[in-house]
């Protein structure tokens, strides 16, 4: 899509070049159309698609309970959601608009509103959406027949762009000149006939990476990733050390032709682990 300064004028990439930019996540709906991806696949027999779209190292991809949620309830878009960490966490919420599902992205969402209890103390808005969906494959034909119906929305972007005397303009950080348009695809959400919600435990599917440090960054990607391989190998009978605070006390990696989901580690795991070993199956 191409990108527009604040006075809505096309900007200019080059002198003969408009400035374009990625039309968001909502695009691989479009693409997978327009591409003949979607043609091809039913032509494969493929109905159904796993999808996700964070750098979440914990993501099952074509996880088979999830699917069968889908499919069983003859569902046309499904949604994994876990629950927010608190209520600044910056994910979408899952909730209900004018009797519609949809997901109200963070940014979007009053701190008021994000921050509303229940008789309990627990967030009203809890179900955060971890970008993890099931798509039926005619769904996204029906998406696309017609033109493109995933609606655009803008984001004030810093945009490289020539200046009205035709030379390259200098941004000031973090100096947000220029307006991008992106779709997104939870809002395929409300124009399916038919969803499914499965809510998931973060510490099993969500751990993204956005930080460079602190949360949500590689190291608390690491962490988690561990300790899930600590959790399958304790139930394959392994006594893995931990140090006081209750973190692991060693390093450890379990490759996915090994296991997938901490299956088959009985007789290949070790009987027990030494503190500040590495241990890779």
């Amino acid at each position: 899509m191409p990108a527009v300064g604040r006075d809505g004028k096309i900007l200019l990439q080059a002198r003969d070049s408009i400035a374009l930019s990625p039309n968001g996540h909502g695009g691989s709906i479009k693409a997978l159309y327009e591409s003949g991806s979607v043609a091809w696949l039913k032509t494969k027999g493929v109905d159904t698609l796993s999808y996700f779209q964070v750098d979440n190292v914990l993501v099952k991809i074509g996880d088979p309970v999830f699917i069968g949620h889908h499919v069983s309830a003859n569902s046309q878009m499904s949604t994994k959601v876990c629950r927010k960490r608190d209520w600044k966490e910056k994910v979408g919420v899952l909730c209900l608009h004018d009797g519609k599902l949809c997901v109200v992205e963070y940014s979007d969402l009053p701190d008021a509103l994000a921050q509303e209890t229940d008789a309990h103390g627990n967030l009203k808005l809890w179900a955060g959406s971890i970008a993890i969906h099931v798509l039926d494959v005619g769904f996204i034909e029906q998406l696309n027949k017609g033109g493109f119906q995933l609606p655009y929305h803008k984001a004030e972007k810093a945009v490289p762009c020539l200046g009205p005397d035709g030379e390259p303009v200098k941004l000031k950080e973090k100096e947000k000149n220029g307006i991008k348009f992106e779709t997104f695809v939870f809002d395929a959400l409300p124009l399916a006939a038919r969803t499914v919600n499965v809510e998931t435990l973060r510490q099993e599917d969500f751990s993204p990476v956005k930080n460079a440090e602190g949360e949500d960054s590689p190291a608390t990607a690491k962490r988690d990733m561990m300790d899930v391989y600590a959790r399958w190998l304790s139930a394959a009978g392994t006594r893995v050390p931990r140090k006081a605070d209750g973190s692991l006390d060693c390093r450890l990696e379990i490759s996915p032709l090994t296991s997938l989901e901490g299956e088959g580690l009985a007789g290949k795991a070790p009987k027990a682990i030494k503190p500040g070993e590495d241990v890779v199956l």
